[in-house]
């Protein structure tokens, strides 16, 4: 064995050939890791940012969470038993005590009607300033509740194993019943679809009329579903740890597994984005084709989960008494939502069961946070210079353009040594 520092050096380093190919074997890597970096479309350049703006302080657990198409309003309900509608900026409207645990929400695409249902096994209708419309018994627990454009039609799953459509006069327009208790229930917001889960590991998808389009079974009992606007894609979270998102003819278009266990789920009205709630404390972002593109840690389990139009808000809430709103327009677009809808009464009072007037009560101060970014992996954006973008491949181009040129002049350098 030659002795280190002869012998193998010259063999490299003291030969214009040996220099030719050292040049060559550190411009190759460097020429397609930099040619990598400069592809159009790359993933660092178009995660979303998750921005919070504002957080709310429940008198116990966030059981649920809803939102406007347009993200001007968000409903929640709690375990200190009442319902809760906020308007942009994280403020109180008003609140409703129905005195008993509430488990399921839901709020008109317009804002026009928010309604919930409780353990007693009723669903209750509220109009937009917090009015008891209606109350409809089933007799037994309500698990799953949807709202339609406008209140037209109220979505209803209970236990007893039935899914039923009530009016917006409370009337009741149809049931169905499937072989398991009817554990979630949405319904498009032109109130031609209506998807429900059972007990019994089934995702079904109702026309108008409640007759069966399609079925799908899964792995465990469906806990959560959503629907968008025009019924065609159904998401649905299952006790087999896995969201499931189907088409409109109900064929399987992705799924994920989940390490944890996932208890809320959202589709946007459009069909763009998923958003998913977890035990982990996490609240995780799906693109249409099933990406995982965001995911934020927050203050207890995520029980809540919704998504406004085309995923650019985002509504949770928590075990830890939490209420979050989160905004995921682009750093270069303003995130103010839009105007408050000037039909919503400025005063804020705590509406009782028996409707009796407003009292004057003192404003509920919102303990939203001030805006900022979210702990949010990844974080997205950056500047003009970020990868994919033009001045990024512009830049890029002619470093690779410097280095061929660069073993070009080296290989003919050498050669002629």
């Amino acid at each position: 064995m030659a002795p280190r520092g002869r012998g193998y050096p010259s063999r490299i380093h003291g030969s214009s050939e040996g220099r030719g190919r050292s040049l060559l074997t550190l411009a190759i890597p460097a020429l397609l890791i930099l040619g990598c970096l400069a592809m159009p479309g790359s993933a660092q350049g178009t995660l979303p940012q998750g921005t919070l703006l504002w957080t709310y302080v429940t008198g116990n657990g966030a059981a649920g969470v809803a939102i406007t198409a347009d993200a001007s309003r968000v409903a929640a309900i709690s375990d200190d038993a009442k319902v809760y509608l906020f308007d942009t900026s994280g403020k109180v409207s008003w609140t409703y005590p129905l005195g008993l645990r509430m488990t399921a929400t839901a709020i008109a695409p317009d804002g026009s009607r928010v309604a919930a249902g409780a353990i007693d096994g009723a669903a209750y209708l509220l109009a937009r300033d917090g009015t008891l419309l209606w109350m409809r018994s089933t007799g037994a627990d309500v698990n799953g509740i949807g709202v339609s454009l406008g209140g037209e039609q109220i979505a209803v799953a209970s236990s007893d194993q039935r899914v039923r459509l009530y009016g917006s006069d409370g009337s009741l327009l149809w049931s169905y019943t499937a072989n398991g208790a009817m554990t979630a229930a949405a319904i498009s917001a032109d109130g031609r679809r209506v998807a429900c889960g059972s007990r019994d590991y089934h995702i079904f998808l109702l026309d108008e009329g409640g007759n069966l389009l399609w079925s799908y079974t899964t792995n465990g009992e469906i806990r959560e579903i959503a629907v968008t606007s025009d019924g065609g894609s159904t998401a649905a979270i299952s006790a087999d740890n896995t969201l499931y998102v189907l088409d409109g003819e109900g064929h399987l278009a992705w799924k994920n597994g989940f390490t944890f266990s996932p208890l809320s789920v959202a589709i946007s009205p459009d069909g763009s984005m998923v958003a998913v709630g977890s035990s982990d404390n996490k609240l995780y972002l799906f693109d249409d084709r099933g990406t995982n593109i965001w995911t934020t840690v927050l203050d207890g389990t995520v029980n809540g989960v919704a998504l406004s139009s085309d995923g650019d808000y985002a509504a949770a809430g928590t075990s830890n008494n939490k209420v979050y709103l989160f905004s995921f327009l682009p750093p270069e677009t303003p995130t103010t939502l839009p105007p408050t809808t000037p039909t919503i009464p400025p005063p804020v009072w705590n509406v009782t069961p028996e409707n009796t007037p407003p009292r004057n009560t003192p404003t509920q101060t919102s303990t939203a946070v001030p805006i900022g970014t979210a702990t949010g992996t990844p974080t997205a954006g950056g500047p003009s210079m970020a990868p994919g973008s033009p001045a990024f491949i512009v830049v890029v181009v002619g470093i690779l353009l410097g280095l061929v040129a660069l073993v070009v002049a080296g290989m003919y350098f050498f050669k002629k040594r």
